[in-house]
């Protein structure tokens, strides 16, 4: 765990939660039949858990891309870190930070393919997650089918680790203050974590700044005017909220409006490694693919 920790913050300046341990031997324990109950339930690892594989940390990128790259679709949020694949529509699930400082807020899941928007999980693991998927499954009242056996031994699998996990999370939990936070829902987020006296949006409604973005051009760019001499002020959650919705958008004509509101709230808020990420992905937006690690047998000249 600690060399995998070590490496996410080198490169993505973030903590990895002891709970990522637990993550990674749930499922290198599996045996051939919880294997098929994982693939039954349409989950896999995913992102940064490349890095807990044998030679993980040896892997190298495809034409030297940053490894923050991974499994980042083009409207993730910076806040979000792959850890996890479903099963359709680009579905993918991450750890949410709200503050890099602090440990994860939440276990959160974008189906990138659909409408690419990003929702907390109710739980607070991604083996918690797991456990919860499989138990709606095993106890879906409007199915006639019946479970396969695969999906049970997956569900004592998951119980056998619970304690572990648990033990996990009391080692690194999310941040009160975050948990605690106020929120603006952006377009396609839930919204980062605010702390106090970081300002307010005025058009908190996502549904009404969505119509003015696409079409009352006169109005959003007042929004913007203001946003910008708020965060200079110290007051970043308007520059925060409509980057948000301009990254989630990825309209060309802002794309580059979106970086700079970004930028700049991160910068406020004193969340520089979001605005590392932001950097990387506003460069390499248009990849055909986010796998940009090459398999473990690949040859590199």
């Amino acid at each position: 765990f600690d060399a995998v920790a070590t490496r996410m913050r080198e490169v993505y300046g973030l903590r990895l939660p002891r709970s990522m341990a637990t993550f990674a031997a749930f499922w290198r324990s599996l045996d051939p039949l919880e294997r098929r109950g994982a693939e039954h339930l349409g989950r896999s690892p995913g992102g940064i858990m490349v890095w807990f594989e044998d030679g993980g940390l040896e892997r190298r990128t495809r034409d030297d891309l940053d490894a923050r790259l991974e499994c980042r679709f083009r409207c993730d949020p910076p806040e979000m870190v792959t850890i996890m694949w479903g099963d359709s529509d680009g579905l993918h699930y991450g750890l949410w930070y709200d503050d890099p400082a602090d440990p994860p807020t939440y276990v959160v899941h974008n189906y990138a393919r659909d409408s690419a928007e990003t929702w907390p999980d109710s739980q607070p693991t991604p083996l918690g997650v797991l456990a919860e998927l499989v138990r709606e499954r095993l106890e879906d009242p409007y199915s006639d089918e019946t479970p396969p056996l695969t999906l049970y031994a997956l569900r004592d699998a998951l119980a056998w680790f619970a304690d572990a996990d648990a033990a996990a999370l009391a080692a690194d939990p999310p941040a009160q203050r975050w948990l605690d936070a106020p929120r603006f829902p952006t377009l396609g987020t839930f919204g980062p974590g605010l702390p106090e006296g970081a300002g307010e949006v005025r058009v908190s409604d996502p549904h009404v700044r969505l119509k003015a973005w696409r079409e009352q051009p006169a109005r959003t760019e007042k929004w913007i005017a203001s946003a910008r001499r708020e965060c200079a002020e110290g007051r970043p959650a308007a520059a925060l909220t409509f980057g948000l919705d301009l990254h989630w958008l990825d309209d060309d004509a802002t794309r580059d409006t979106a970086r700079e509101l970004l930028t700049a709230a991160y910068a406020a808020l004193d969340r520089h490694a979001h605005a590392a990420t932001l950097a990387v992905h506003h460069e390499h937006r248009d990849l055909r693919s986010v796998g940009v690690f090459l398999p473990p047998d690949a040859d590199v000249e």
